[in-house]
């Protein structure tokens, strides 16, 4: 029982030390790139359904800053990833090689955890780059990714806030924070299809169903197929 309660609490504090770092990032890039921190995380471009022209929009997806961006949603996901291992022992059960028993450990966990997804948000780039050219929709693919990347990082914030009270308000993991956050998610995802729809189907260029067969190409079947994997 000592044991285990030991290892609670260091899995409990692997888990602060990884939230406050997010926020000295999260700090940080406030104040170096304070416009474009304003256009990543805007709720105001969230929730539109229209695509809108603002500071943010224009970003080169190879850029420097956009690099950057994607490197901190990727921590952000890569925190909430290890979070849910951390404290679900049902997720513990399916990676049983993969034991932290040491704060870097953990913390190296994040960091290559952090790598992989950035290197996924890289090849869903391609992905929607050739689908765009496939179906040929009047809209930048890049454009479409910027989009998904303005969401999630729009998701990633309220993640954070979920994990972040959890932990700093009772210094602990309640079990129905795993239960919201998959709710959060799946509700996310429902509201990102059609947002799309709504901002591609706007430009008026295309029907309904060619941008709803474009979207499933894209959105609905590879997230179906990652969550099987998960699964």
């Amino acid at each position: 029982m000592q044991e285990t309660s030991s290892i609670q609490f260091f899995y409990r504090d692997l888990a602060i030390v990884m939230a406050m770092a997010l926020f000295v990032i999260y700090a940080i890039s406030r104040v170096v790139y304070p416009k474009l921190f304003a256009s990543v995380y805007s709720y105001a471009r969230f929730f539109s359904t229209r695509l809108r022209d603002d500071f943010g929009s224009g970003i080169r997806l190879f850029s420097t800053e956009n690099f950057y961006f994607t490197a901190v949603l990727s921590l952000n996901f890569s925190f909430a990833a290890v979070c849910l291992y951390l404290f679900t022992p049902a997720v513990q059960a399916t990676i049983p090689w993969l034991v932290i028993e040491s704060m870097g450990k953990g913390l190296l966990v994040w960091l290559l955890t952090a790598m992989a997804i950035q290197f996924l948000f890289f090849l869903k780039f391609l992905f929607v780059a050739w689908f765009g050219w496939l179906f040929g929709i009047p809209t930048d693919q890049s454009r479409h990714f910027s989009e998904i990347q303005l969401m999630n990082n729009g998701l990633s914030v309220v993640m954070y806030l979920i994990l972040a009270i959890s932990l700093f308000g009772r210094f602990s993991f309640p079990e129905f924070t795993v239960k919201l956050i998959l709710a959060t998610l799946a509700f996310y995802l429902v509201f990102r299809f059609f947002n799309l729809f709504l901002k591609i189907r706007n430009l008026g260029a295309s029907s309904n169903l060619y941008i709803f067969s474009y979207l499933c190409s894209t959105e609905l079947i590879p997230t179906l197929l990652g969550l099987n994997l998960l699964v």
